[in-house]
């Protein structure tokens, strides 16, 4: 399996990038089926905070990392991941809240199941082109479901598929906002604006405001926050829909490596590095690693066949 392309999502509950049981979006459909993630780019959908990518998975095991941001009101994450070769196929997960009981979850774990968008009645990783008419909704694939013997996944003998892939969200640095706030308040509305405006702070903990700021600040100082939060979410968000996509960038290849063996036929590799991860949509990573044949029988003793 590889995932040449991927979109996620941190957003709060009014967005959602898919869900099962429901009917697939246009842009889903088109995602799921030919990779193509333009209409799945929604920069300017008010309830989506952050957009990230990670370089494609290109063979059947691999490990591919992301950075991206939440806050307090946008604390859901969604990420999808097409199945390649697939007729519709995905895996992903849909809205999962990393904040639990008012704090960030430090770390977990989620074992994801494939996915069928609904759009394609292909039973196998390389079936053609087959329509759903009409669509299903975005269902799980599981061991007897689809329940046909031709089904890649069709195992039924099996009560779970084995894992598909694990995705890990890890919480790197938290924000503080508040506490800044309240040994700058005494010095008044431009004191606050400079705290919210400045470039290594967002809107992380703006829920926790009015408990920090209420009562002993006064209302004047409370409105102003809030209004230069907003100011500043919006800008973010503004900026970020008027940003282009970052294309990945990669280094030369290294030399070629020696021959695996000295005699007979063997093989030799070489790579490259990443130098700049796609964001935005941008285009994916190339394969970081080629192998060609090397060497020969000419290269062996002569009495190397002499059995």
């Amino acid at each position: 399996m590889a995932g040449p392309r991927n979109d996620r999502r941190t957003h709060d509950a009014s967005y959602w990038l898919f869900r099962e049981g429901e009917m697939a979006s246009a842009g889903l459909q088109a995602f799921a089926e030919k990779g193509h993630s333009d209409s799945l780019e929604a920069a300017d959908h008010e309830g989506v905070y952050d957009e990230f990518t990670a370089p494609p998975v290109p063979r059947g095991v691999g490990r591919t990392v992301a950075d991206f941001f939440l806050d307090g009101n946008h604390s859901l994450v969604s990420v999808a991941v097409r199945v390649v070769p697939s007729p519709d196929w995905f895996i992903g997960v849909d809205s999962l809240d990393l904040c639990r009981g008012n704090h960030w979850i430090d770390s977990i774990a989620i074992e994801v199941d494939p996915m069928d968008a609904g759009t394609d009645n292909g039973f196998t990783f390389t079936a053609p082109n087959w329509p759903s008419e009409p669509k299903e909704p975005v269902a799980r694939i599981t061991s007897k479901r689809p329940s046909h013997p031709a089904n890649s996944f069709y195992y039924p003998k099996l009560d779970k598929l084995p894992s598909i892939a694990t995705l890990t969200f890890v919480k790197e640095r938290v924000y503080h906002l508040s506490a800044e706030l309240s040994r700058n308040a005494s010095r008044g509305r431009d004191a606050v604006h400079a705290v919210v405006d400045g470039n290594d702070i967002s809107n992380d903990l703006s829920p926790s405001l009015g408990a920090s700021l209420g009562g002993g600040l006064g209302g004047s100082v409370f409105d102003s926050t809030e209004s230069a939060i907003r100011r500043t979410s919006k800008a973010r968000r503004s900026k970020k829909g008027s940003r282009q996509a970052k294309h990945c960038q990669v280094s030369e290849w290294s030399p070629w490596s020696a021959c695996s063996v000295s005699c007979g036929v063997g093989d030799a590799t070489r790579s490259r590095r990443v130098l700049e991860h796609p964001r935005r949509g941008g285009t994916p990573c190339p394969a970081l690693q080629e192998r060609r044949w090397c060497g020969g029988h000419s290269e062996c003793p002569q009495n190397f066949f002499n059995w």
